[in-house]
């Protein structure tokens, strides 16, 4: 595994964190008046999820690509 492959599975563990914080944040304002925190951590949840399946499916794109090219030497 290369170094930027463990950079990217890095950067999806961070999002996984993201979307788990903002999930806690969202149940915790649930029952406050303050609506639009509570909007703007569904948001950064959504976010972080779409973000989390994008990078993975860039970094696998990546693994491939590199095991490929060390297959074609």
């Amino acid at each position: 595994m290369s170094k930027m492959t463990k950079t990217l599975r890095v950067f999806e563990i961070v999002w996984l964190v993201i979307t788990a914080l903002s999930v806690l944040e969202t149940i915790r304002l649930w029952n406050s008046e303050d609506q639009t925190q509570r909007f703007i951590f569904i948001g950064f949840a959504i976010v972080g999820i779409l973000m989390y399946f994008f990078r993975r499916n860039m970094r696998i794109k990546m693994e491939k690509r590199e095991v490929d090219q060390q297959a074609n030497k």
